[in-house]
């Protein structure tokens, strides 16, 4: 178990740094900001 979740981990931050095409690019910004905006909402 703990090594998939360390193959992920692994994974996306090798994956997030390649060049992306335009369709994931739009699917990581989406991403990101579903992300921090649910982060903003647990703080308040």
């Amino acid at each position: 178990m703990l090594a998939l979740l360390l193959g992920i981990i692994v994974g996306v931050i090798i994956g997030w740094n390649w060049p992306q095409p335009v369709w994931a690019k739009a699917i990581q910004s989406r991403f990101v900001n579903f992300v921090s905006s649910s982060a903003g909402k647990s703080d308040h």
